[in-house]
C-alpha cells in the first residue's frame, strides 16, 4: 500500500539503545509511522551509572578537598550521555535514508526505559520496542520492557520478535471480551495496511461439563460460533478489503495456539485482558508468553 504523506497526529514511539534488536524495532516503527502518516519519535531511556560501593571512600573528604571520585563519575556520565545522543543521531540518520519524507524526532530522557516509554505512550499512537536490548536497556531481563509496557502503556504496543513474512497473515486471538474486540479491530486495520489476510483465532481448552463424545467428534462448544461469528461479521463489514478467516483450536491453551500460529504470521495481536476462550489463563499471561516465545512481532492492543 502506498505510504501516506501528510504526517499529522500523535507519533509512533520506539525505544532505541543501539542494540540490533532496538534497530529492528526502529525499522518496523518507521514503516508503521509511514503507513499511518504519523511522525516517528525515537526515545532513549538513559539511566546514569551509580558509583559502586567499593568506589565510595569509607570517610567523607574534608571540606575544600581536591576533586576526586565525584569528578570521575561526572565525566563518565557525560561521556555515556554523549554516547546515547550519538546512538539516537545514527538511528535517525539510518531511518531517514529509507524514509526521507518521514518526520523523525529524537529524545534522550533520564529514567528507566520501560517507565520512560510508558510515559511517552500517553501522547503516542503506538509504541514499538525490541524484545531485548543493551545500552539504555542494560540490566533488564529479556522481554521485561515489553512485559512492563504490555501492563502499563496507554496505547497499543508492538514487541518486535523474529522475522515476519511479508505476505503472511495477521493473527488475532479473540475470546468475546471487549479487550479482544479492540484487539480484533487493531488487527484488521493492520491487515488492511499490510494488504494481507486476517486470521481470527479462538482457542478452547475444553470443559469437564462438555460431553466427551461431542468433544471427540470435533464439535466446538455452543458459545464459539456466536463469539467468533459476530467478530468476523463486524470486521468484514468495516474492512471489506480484508479477507477474514476464523480458526478454532480445540483442546489447546490460547498461548500455545498463538505461539504456534506466529510461526506463519506477520503479526500476532492480543488484547490486554480477556476471558471466555482464554478461561483459566489471564490475557496478561497470554501476552507474556507471546513476548517471550512468539516467532513474529506481537501487538498488545491496550
Amino acid at each position: 500500500m502506498t505510504e501516506q504523506r501528510h504526517h499529522t497526529g500523535s507519533p509512533v514511539v520506539v525505544g532505541v539503545d543501539g542494540s540490533e534488536h532496538s534497530l529492528a524495532a526502529a525499522d518496523l516503527a518507521a514503516d508503521e509511522a509511514a503507513r499511518r502518516g504519523l511522525p516517528l519519535e525515537l526515545v532513549y531511556g538513559y539511566v546514569p551509572p551509580a558509583p559502586s560501593a567499593s568506589a565510595i571512600p569509607p570517610d567523607l573528604p574534608p571540606l575544600g578537598a581536591a576533586p576526586g571520585l565525584g569528578d570521575e563519575l561526572v565525566r563518565e556520565q557525560e561521556a555515556l550521555r554523549e554516547q546515547a545522543g550519538q546512538v539516537l543521531h545514527e538511528a535517525a540518520a539510518r531511518l531517514h535514508a529509507n524514509h526521507p519524507d518521514l518526520p523523525i524526532i529524537t529524545r534522550l530522557r533520564d529514567g528507566n526505559p520501560a517507565g520512560v516509554l510508558a510515559d511517552a505512550s500517553r501522547q503516542a499512537t503506538l509504541v514499538v520496542v525490541g524484545h531485548r536490548g543493551v545500552g539504555g536497556f542494560t540490566g533488564l531481563l529479556t522481554g521485561s520492557v515489553g512485559v512492563q509496557l504490555a501492563q502499563h502503556a496507554e496505547c497499543p504496543v508492538i514487541v518486535v520478535r523474529g522475522q515476519p513474512g511479508a505476505d503472511a497473515p495477521v493473527v488475532v486471538g479473540v475470546d468475546g471480551s471487549e479487550g479482544s474486540r479492540r484487539a480484533a479491530e487493531f488487527a484488521a486495520a493492520a491487515a488492511e495496511w499490510y494488504e494481507t489476510p486476517l486470521i481470527v483465532l479462538y482457542a478452547w481448552v475444553g470443559d469437564a461439563g462438555w460431553q466427551p463424545g461431542v468433544a471427540q467428534a470435533g464439535q466446538p462448544p455452543p458459545a464459539v460460533p456466536d463469539v467468533v461469528g459476530r467478530i468476523v461479521t463486524d470486521l468484514t463489514d468495516k474492512h471489506p478489503q480484508v479477507g477474514v478467516h476464523p480458526e478454532i483450536r480445540q483442546h489447546m491453551p490460547a498461548h500455545e495456539a498463538l505461539v504456534a500460529a506466529s510461526k506463519h504470521a506477520r503479526l500476532v495481536v492480543v488484547g490486554s485482558r480477556g476471558l471466555g476462550g482464554f478461561r483459566g489463563l489471564p490475557m496478561r499471561s497470554v501476552s507474556h508468553a507471546l513476548i517471550h516465545h512468539a516467532h513474529c512481532p506481537v501487538a498488545i492492543a491496550r
